[in-house]
């Protein structure tokens, strides 16, 4: 049997990601991450990462937004010789193999992400002609940072960086002054009683949706905000195009966008840790599911989340936004909402009884299990009532 390092150099080999080791730049891990903090949110620019999004760009990798500005025109005109790299056909190859593109993010954060089978299921290597172990998975995950390195050196990646940093640090002071009167710590804090260690948004200019990741380092908890921006205003992406939210013009302000992505994305590294420890009592609630969340678990907490913006929404006057948010949630299938905000407002109105949320977890289930049954019981009655009589009808 093959060793890992004689498995990892073929790999190196066959895709053509060949390192340098010359006395110059030496790669992305020289550069510092560019990092504000504001009431105790770090908010970033992480270069390797920055880097990883643009080769994905350059690949064409259907991962990203499809927004046009000026800054996707500087990386036409800076990387232009290097599209058909061999290290930026690699990064294109993983993530067409990698069938949950988003999550990849936490690989440039989490050292143990490669040994996680949570998220290398999500790697499928027929396509590169090794069986799907982990260990092989972890070969490549490694090749994929080796070949980012790599493309870092050959495409002096040093001097783009060098001439976005007043941009870059424009984007962070951007999303800085955005969030510098609002509390997130306190809110998150108060809704879910518990603490983490380390709050950060990481803004990926390039990136398609907002997404979250958590994990633990070194007896430390870090919660993980990818903000991407989702309008263009003056040749710039942004974060919102209107000073006001009014939806039903297509107007968002940045400040809600990011409020309310903020409380849902980091809601994730609250929430599902604990309902992952009642995923046993969740695969019993007869759930109808039509969206693309792959357990009943991860539906779940994706309503839930869902719900709980509407309910800082009311909380905070905008009741015909959060009605709005109700009912559009609806069309994506997440038809429990209403339940679960009223189970959201009986925890909220009981926290001298629940002193944090996974105090009242087992409680909010069996109550969510108690509401969900007999809507199913109704709509089969209805189904069945149906079916006889298009039976006699025939």
């Amino acid at each position: 049997m093959e060793s890992v390092e004689i498995m990892k150099s073929k790999l190196l080999v066959t895709m053509g990601v060949l390192l340098s080791f010359s006395t110059g730049f030496s790669g992305t891990d020289e550069f510092k991450v560019l990092e504000t903090e504001t009431k105790g949110v770090k908010i970033q620019i992480h270069p390797k990462l920055e880097l990883f999004h643009i080769m994905a760009y350059l690949s064409h990798s259907e991962s990203l937004n499809n927004l046009n500005f000026k800054y996707k025109s500087e990386i036409d005109s800076f990387f232009s010789s290097y599209k058909n790299d061999s290290s930026v056909r690699f990064v294109k190859k993983v993530l067409e193999n990698y069938h949950a593109s988003l999550s990849i993010n936490q690989l440039f954060f989490d050292r143990n992400f490669k040994n996680d089978s949570s998220f290398m299921r999500f790697l499928d290597l027929d396509n590169f002609g090794l069986a799907n172990t982990l260990t092989n998975k972890a070969t490549v995950m490694d090749s994929l940072m080796d070949a980012v390195d790599s493309f870092s050196k050959i495409s002096q990646f040093d001097r783009f960086f060098e001439r976005h940093q007043i941009y870059y640090q424009q984007k962070i002071n951007e999303v800085a002054r955005t969030i510098s009167d609002m509390n997130l710590i306190r809110d998150l804090e108060s809704f879910w009683g518990t603490e983490k260690d380390n709050t950060i948004i990481v803004i990926t200019i390039l990136g398609q949706d907002i997404h979250a990741s958590w994990f633990s380092d070194n007896s430390e908890s870090y919660s993980i905000f990818y903000l991407s921006p989702k309008f263009v205003i003056d040749n710039d992406a942004t974060f919102g195009n209107s000073s006001i939210t009014d939806l039903s013009e297509g107007k968002m302000a940045a400040e809600d966008a990011i409020y309310y992505g903020a409380m849902h994305e980091f809601g994730h590294a609250f929430l599902n840790p604990i309902m992952d420890h009642y995923s046993h009592k969740i695969d019993k609630i007869p759930f109808s599911i039509t969206t693309s969340d792959p357990t009943k678990t991860l539906f779940l907490c994706e309503s839930f989340l869902r719900s709980q913006t509407a309910f800082f929404l009311k909380k905070n006057h905008q009741v015909e936004f959060a009605q709005m948010v109700i009912q559009g949630e609806k069309q994506q299938g997440y038809i429990y909402n209403e339940i679960i905000l009223e189970l959201i407002d009986d925890y909220s109105n009981h926290r001298e009884t629940y002193r944090d949320f996974n105090s009242f977890a087992v409680e909010f289930l069996e109550k969510l299990e108690k509401r969900i049954a007999p809507e199913i019981s109704c709509l089969m009655r209805a189904i069945h009532g149906n079916g006889s009589a298009g039976s006699a009808g025939g």
